[in-house]
């Protein structure tokens, strides 16, 4: 499935969360929150909550962590990273 670029398309935040919205309905997780959290320009890292689960799928989190930055990378260049925070962590 092709994917619009965002390459430039407003701050990177937006273009962040851009690409989490468009992400959502790819991996059938409409239970699920994916939240940006924090992007630390420095390292290049997306600091993303996950709360919720895929639950007709068999993919695990980490698998899902993985896709997520895959796309994040190929969408928002300027990610180098993407970290999972534990959801109580505010």
């Amino acid at each position: 499935m092709f994917m619009k670029g965002v390459h430039g398309e407003g701050d990177v935040d937006s273009r962040i969360r851009e690409t989490l919205v468009d992400l959502r309905p790819l991996l059938h997780i409409d239970e699920a929150t994916i939240e940006l959290v924090q992007f630390e320009e420095q390292t290049g890292t997306a600091l993303l909550r996950v709360e919720g689960d895929c639950p007709d799928c068999e993919m695990s989190a980490a698998n899902m962590i993985e896709g997520i930055a895959a796309h994040l990378r190929a969408r928002v260049p300027e990610v180098k990273d993407v970290r999972r925070i534990e959801p109580n962590n505010r």
